[in-house]
Order: structure tokens, then C-alpha cells, then sequence
């Protein structure tokens, strides 16, 4: 079984789309997928096999729970066996509305855990559940395709309702588990990471992002890399080559413009990077892809 992206939202709750993906399923091509610039996150119900985010491959087992950012590409990463998973699509907007208290606490969490996916081994998965919490997991998840699929009245404030309650536990969980950050850190890494996701594709660097969190460049640069492992300079470029390896994923976009989109307007220093992090050049990797 195949842990793509074969989703298909219902037509009454836009934004949002489920399955249950078993191990005898048949995975339509990640293509299919039609909701574009959403979030995901895949929870393994049963089995075991690897999943790949990105450029990091995590083993995955019963009680693993994966969040997917927009700029991040999910793929299996090798035989897959018995796996059984649930994945769920959503919309960006589905962080932002709601109670005062969600919008506090879980886009927040969310937002900055879907960057530190980074453990220090690929045997783990960045989250996990614990066994005695996975009934109501497998319970509520199971709700929520029904709303999702049935259209029956009232269906889509089911479903949305369902997903808050889901991305509060998410949210909880991250809270928990998000060792890699103190509750001091946490709010600046949040105004770092932000700020990177909104200005990457230009050509920013260190210098910008402390003046847009006001810290000094150095003070920036020790909290960073102390909390997360990575430099400022680091993460800029690892979510440009996120987003490369997304616009690679059009065979349209040439590879000189997929390094115009992203801050580079040295194609040859486009390349160097994305080899020196991907191990091979854009051309390479969209021919293998």
C-alpha cells in the first residue's frame, strides 16, 4: 500500500478531504489530489513501512502520526507491507477559524512543528500516539470520512467541527513531544519560521530575518541553532528547495525558472545547492521523480 495523496474532497465540505487507506487498496496517482497548498497529516492506524516528507524518510509503524505542510512533498519511502493509515487534507484556512482558544494554540503549534520535523534519527517518526488514546483516534477519524462523504444536512459543520477537534489533539500532542523547543524559543522560532515562509523567494538572509523579529544576528543565530540544529541561513534554504522540488514536479516549469522563483537568479548556483541537498541536480531529480 502506498502512502500518496489520493484524495478527493466532497463537494459539500470544501477544503477538506479523508480515506482510509488499507494495505489491499489501490493508491490512485498523488496527481489526483485536488486540493492544492494544503496541509495533511497521516496517522498509521495498523502495519508498518517507511514514509518520506520532503527530504527526510521516517519508519512508520501503528501510532505514528505525520503532519504534512504545504511546501512539503509526501511519498512512500520503500515497501510499505501491512501498512494501514488514514489521511487527511485540509485547507489553510481550517488553522484559522474558529474559537479564540484553537486559534491560539493549535495553527501556532502546527505551523512551527510542520518546520522542526527533525529528529535526530530516521527510525522515529517526529509524533506519536499513545496506545491507549488510538481508539478515539480511530473512532473520530472514522466520523469524520462518514461526514465527509455522506452530504447529509448538516454534514459540513460535522466535519468541520471533527477537524478542530483533531488538530487540537494534534496540537496537544505536538505540544508534548516538541522537545526541540523552549517555551522561551518557541515564539521567536515562530517569527522566524513565518517570516520565512512569507518572503523565501526573495533573496533574504540572516541580516533580514533578526531585523523582522528584533534580535541581533548573532543572538539569532545562537537560538536557532541551539533549539533546531539548523542556521537561520539553513532553513531559508531548505524551504527553497521544498519548493523546488514542488515546481520540479511540473514539466513545463524549466529548471532556470523553478531557481527564478525561489531567489536564485545564478541558475548555476541553483543547481550546486539543490545537489549539494538533494544529491542530484533539478534535472536529475525530475527525470527520476
Amino acid at each position: 500500500m502506498l502512502l500518496a495523496s489520493p484524495l478527493n474532497p466532497a463537494p459539500t465540505v470544501p477544503h477538506l478531504a479523508v480515506q482510509r487507506q488499507d494495505a489491499d487498496g489501490v493508491t490512485p496517482p498523488a496527481e489526483d489530489l485536488a486540493l492544492p497548498d494544503c496541509f495533511e497529516f497521516v496517522f498509521v492506524e495498523a502495519g508498518a513501512g517507511y514514509q518520506r516528507i520532503g527530504d527526510r524518510s521516517f519508519r512508520a509503524e501503528a501510532g505514528d502520526l505525520f503532519l504534512v505542510a504545504p511546501w512539503e512533498l509526501r511519498q512512500p519511502g520503500g515497501r510499505q507491507h501491512s501498512l494501514i493509515a488514514w489521511v487527511v487534507a485540509f485547507g489553510a484556512e481550517s488553522l484559522k477559524t474558529g474559537p479564540a482558544a484553537l486559534n491560539a494554540a493549535a495553527p501556532d503549534e502546527l505551523f512551527l512543528h510542520a518546520f522542526l520535523q527533525l529528529p535526530a534519527s530516521t527510525q522515529q517518526p517526529p509524533l506519536r500516539i499513545d496506545p491507549s488514546e488510538r481508539p478515539r483516534w480511530i473512532a473520530r477519524l472514522s466520523s469524520l470520512a462518514e461526514e465527509v462523504s455522506n452530504g447529509e444536512y448538516g454534514s459540513s459543520a460535522a466535519a468541520q467541527a471533527l477537524l478542530k477537534l483533531l488538530l487540537i489533539d494534534i496540537a496537544r500532542v505536538a505540544r508534548v513531544q516538541m522537545g526541540v523547543s523552549s517555551p522561551h524559543a518557541r515564539p521567536i522560532l515562530l517569527s522566524v519560521f513565518t517570516y520565512i515562509e512569507r518572503r523565501f523567494r526573495a533573496p533574504i538572509g540572516l541580516a533580514d530575518v533578526a531585523k523582522a523579529v528584533a534580535r541581533s544576528p548573532s543572538y539569532l543565530t545562537d537560538l536557532v541553532r541551539r533549539e533546531t540544529g539548523r542556521t537561520v541561513l539553513q532553513w531559508i534554504i531548505h524551504r527553497r528547495m521544498a519548493e523546488a522540488r514542488r515546481l520540479l514536479l511540473d514539466p513545463s516549469v524549466r529548471v532556470k525558472d523553478v531557481g527564478h522563483c525561489i531567489g536564485y537568479d545564478d541558475t548555476g548556483h541553483f543547481i550546486r545547492q539543490f545537489r549539494r541537498l538533494n544529491g542530484t541536480t533539478p534535472q536529475r531529480w525530475r527525470e527520476l521523480g
